[in-house]
């Protein structure tokens, strides 16, 4: 990720791991952990909010992080149109078609493929055709962990953009990866081939050092990263809604336009438009 020393950075769907660069922190669900691997991290300014309806101000940040959200969501439109009125430049990733093939995750809306220069989009059949094996096989296959950190690239969809996001939304099943085709294969491995030195060195790392110091590590950074832009919630925070002003109280936040009022729970304001119903 292309992130400079000054940008104002806010991740989306941070979960339990968020980037020590994070600013400001963004998920939709702060009390339900069904669909990431921990629980959430609160460590720093935090909003509880849906990524199709971001309370915050235009171009409110410099920078946008959005990790395995994209494929979750009921309108990619929207959150695609939300993150680029946000921000100016920004980060997608999203589980890749081979990843979404052998894992089958139930609870993804969306398949995502990166093909020209472009984000494709064609809905999940969501036909699970190998189950639980894989799934099974990354918890207690050491073998196959390794395959996988070996060739995370083959897994993974990774897209930085800078000024548009350049997509297409195709609403069939039918999937646009022609996997029989010899030119699609060499670009895949092309790329997963580039990054074989770097994948080595996190494999080591992954191996020696336990995740709970890792995330310790990362938090203490990210509290005490010098020159760290200092802009407020109550500076950003609009409306979900209807995108108007809001009004602070001591426990709540006020729309100034449609007095839709938003609780604050310990101190993370809840601005979810809609009532949140799990997968």
């Amino acid at each position: 990720m292309n992130i400079r020393a000054d940008d104002f950075v806010l991740e989306i769907g941070s979960g339990h791991n968020p980037n020590v660069r994070s600013d400001v922190l963004c998920d939709k669900f702060i009390d339900d952990d069904e669909q990431r691997g921990g629980m959430i991290v609160t460590d720093r300014p935090m909003v509880e909010a849906d990524g199709q309806y971001l309370p915050f101000v235009d171009r409110a940040f410099d920078y946008v992080i959005c990790r395995h959200v994209l494929e979750h969501v009921e309108d990619p439109d929207l959150l695609l149109s939300e993150l680029m009125r946000v921000a100016s430049r920004g980060y997608i990733e999203t589980p890749s078609e081979i990843g979404e093939r052998i894992y089958g995750w139930h609870y993804h809306n969306w398949v995502v493929n990166h093909i020209n220069g472009h984000l494709v989009l064609h809905k999940n059949p969501k036909r699970a055709e190998f189950g639980q094996l894989f799934h099974t096989l990354a918890a207690q296959d050491r073998y196959w962990r390794k395959f996988h950190i070996m060739h995370h690239d083959l897994f993974l969809v990774q897209y930085e953009w800078d000024g548009k996001i350049h997509y297409k939304i195709l609403r069939a099943t039918e999937s646009p990866l022609n996997l029989s085709c010899p030119q699609t294969i060499e670009r895949l491995l092309a790329f997963d081939r580039a990054e074989q030195t770097h994948k080595e060195f996190w494999l080591m790392l992954k191996s020696v050092v336990p995740r709970g110091i890792v995330s310790r590590t990362k938090s203490l950074l990210a509290r005490n990263r010098i020159g760290r832009p200092t802009k407020s919630l109550k500076e950003i925070i609009i409306c979900p809604k209807c995108k108007a002003d809001v009004i602070w109280n001591e426990d709540q936040i006020v729309c100034k336009n449609c007095d839709k009022s938003f609780p604050i729970v310990d101190g993370i304001p809840r601005m979810n438009v809609m009532p949140m119903v799990s997968s």
